[in-house]
């Protein structure tokens, strides 16, 4: 059987822009990613946060923060549209704040009368009767990862009722109108314990029951988080994927492709070990308030790292491939942090919360690699679909990155 022989650098190049195949993949696939990126935005989502605790018999405290941009985009409280949201502008809309709310909340107590269906209520006997909000008006400007946060506290009052009391059920429909990726995190404290909950679209009602829980739930919670953050961390992925590309590439030599590989296993344990310890630091001091920089600047250079690391697998600009990993993990940890920021770090497990949800995101990145792992065999294996499909891929993310590099800026 007859070697075939890989092409000259150039003439590779030029196989790879010009050719009308070529070019119709790279516009695919950056179509679509764009179009992914869009949607997903990497990892910002609305979000808005509550926290709840029992205050005596049939009461309830707590408050809810919910963003501006998410209140001026459900309810247009900016009444001379300069874009520019003035704090006097957000106390005049107070009225049509507190009434949103209370239009898209409800809660009543769970009785002995309630039938627990997985983790929704109905009433047997008779129907709902919804506890009373009674909002602040005095709220408060805070800040959580870069993002400005309207916080009203709340005071609810139940019925009185003569039945045993087990839980207090939740409703809520704010926002999925407008913003359909809108989601609520929600803390539960009881008994100096606190619980943790997550209300979308597709479940927006909860039972909050008064129970105490232990450091397993809370263990559980953060694990499942940070698979998820990963999964759907867009430019997290793409950085993985791109440092993972040279595993199936063979680097130019003379003018030449080498007929060794670029990189071995070895090379890619070093690698993903690398990032993994750069980001697990960078994530444990930023949670624990030891390191603080701007969001804003952490995005873009997740975005710069995610650019060059791509652009990176054809120029070979930095061989060391172990020390840029390291320090671009660095970057992400930061990143990491803010979505756990997001969540609301448990103040009675608040080691193990940050523990858990690192490890969750080495879980999610483990199963990238797992399922990524047999295109990149494949590809060592096959040298025309390698000089085709590595460097698509990695034009793709280094356009990707620059994308995203003009987005945060």
């Amino acid at each position: 059987m007859n070697k075939i022989n890989p092409p000259s650098e150039r003439l590779f190049f030029e196989q790879l822009f010009f050719k009308p195949l070529s070019l119709i993949l790279i516009l695919v696939l950056t179509c679509s990613a764009l179009f992914y990126s869009s949607i997903s935005h990497a990892h910002q989502f609305s979000t808005a946060h509550a926290k709840l605790e029992p205050n005596g018999d049939n009461q309830y405290l707590g408050y809810i923060a919910v963003s501006l941009q998410d209140l001026q985009q459900a309810l247009s409280i900016d009444p001379d549209n300069d874009g520019r949201l003035k704090w006097q502008e957000v106390i005049d809309s107070m009225p049509i704040i507190q009434a949103y709310l209370t239009n898209h909340i409800t809660f009543w107590q769970r009785s002995g009368n309630t039938v627990s269906e997985g983790n929704f209520s109905t009433i047997e006997s008779y129907p709902i009767i919804a506890c009373l909000l009674d909002w602040s008006d005095s709220p408060e400007l805070s800040e959580l990862y870069g993002e400005r946060l309207l916080h009203i506290s709340v005071a609810i009052s139940c019925p009185t009722t003569n039945e045993t009391i087990s839980g207090l059920s939740l409703q809520y429909g704010a926002f999925f109108d407008a913003l359909n990726d809108h989601k609520l995190l929600l803390t539960w404290r009881y008994n100096d314990n606190e619980s943790y909950f997550i209300i979308d679209s597709s479940q927006n009602k909860i039972v909050l029951e008064f129970v105490s829980t232990g450091v397993l739930d809370t263990i559980s919670f953060y694990l499942y988080q940070g698979v998820i953050h990963i999964w759907l961390g867009l430019d997290h992925v793409l950085f993985v994927l791109a440092l993972i590309l040279p595993f199936a590439w063979l680097r130019f030599r003379r003018g030449r492709f080498s007929s060794t590989q670029s990189l071995v296993l070895k090379d890619l344990i070093v690698l993903i070990t690398s990032f993994t310890l750069a980001h697990s630091i960078t994530l444990t001091l930023t949670a624990l308030n030891l390191l603080s920089i701007p969001s804003q600047w952490a995005e873009i250079g997740i975005a710069i790292s995610v650019a060059f690391t791509a652009i990176n697998i054809i120029t070979q600009w930095v061989n060391k491939l172990g020390i840029i990993t390291f320090l671009f993990g660095l970057l992400h940890g930061m990143g990491f942090a803010g979505a756990l920021s997001e969540l609301g770090l448990s103040q009675t497990y608040k080691i193990s919360s940050i523990v858990a949800f690192n490890l969750g995101v080495e879980i999610g990145q483990v199963a990238i690699i797992f399922l990524l792992y047999p295109l990149l065999t494949r590809l060592r294996k096959t040298q025309t679909l390698q000089y085709r499909l590595v460097p698509t891929l990695a034009v793709l993310i280094t356009l990707m990155g620059g994308y995203w590099i003009i987005e945060r800026i």
